[in-house]
């Protein structure tokens, strides 16, 4: 189990607070977590920083609790809703949650880019975005090679396309055409 407040190391002190009766709230602590926060292994120490441990852990709940009700402005997403179903709403919403979005990613999600191979029903797609991805790589590769004609013109078409939108018309094919090699 992890500890709840770094999320990060697993914990080592298990503490459960029960109040009215029937409520009980569980704390989970990391080792270094306790040492931070002044609880001592030592029964006699441990209890006068029993109340201060579970009121940080409540504020530490309910400012999560409050950053989970942010929402995208464009699809109306809530940040909660995304670390629950792990999907965003909408493209707008990985820039608006960048932070959130590549902690999450980071915890739960994929180390390492995608290497493999395009779908085959999307292999037939253009964009301009991957249009800017392959001349960046030309122009980078161009001056790795000290070819600066080929760097400069390489650099104008990227400018070019700069100007054009991420969804454009699909115009500039991304082919050396006997000049761009």
């Amino acid at each position: 189990m992890l500890c709840d407040f770094c999320h990060e190391r697993e914990a080592v002190i298990y503490m459960e607070q029960i109040t009215g009766g029937s409520q009980k709230r569980r704390i989970n602590i990391c080792v270094e977590c306790a040492v931070e926060r002044g609880i001592n292994p030592d029964p006699k120490s441990i209890q006068a920083s029993l109340g201060v441990l579970f009121k940080e852990l409540a504020d530490t709940k309910r400012r999560m609790e409050e950053a989970d009700k942010k929402l995208c402005p464009v699809c109306g997403t809530s940040l909660g809703k995304i670390k629950k179903t792990l999907k965003a709403g909408c493209p707008e919403c990985y820039a608006i949650f960048r932070d959130d979005v590549t902690a999450l990613l980071s915890q739960k999600g994929p180390v390492e880019p995608y290497k493999g191979t395009m779908p085959a029903r999307l292999s037939t797609v253009h964009s301009v975005l991957n249009d800017r991805i392959i001349l960046r790589n030309k122009l980078d590769d161009a001056v790795a090679a000290e070819n600066y004609e080929k760097a400069a013109l390489y650099r104008d078409y990227l400018k070019a396309l700069e100007k054009t939108a991420v969804s454009g018309d699909g115009s500039f094919t991304g082919e050396d055409n006997g000049q761009l090699s």
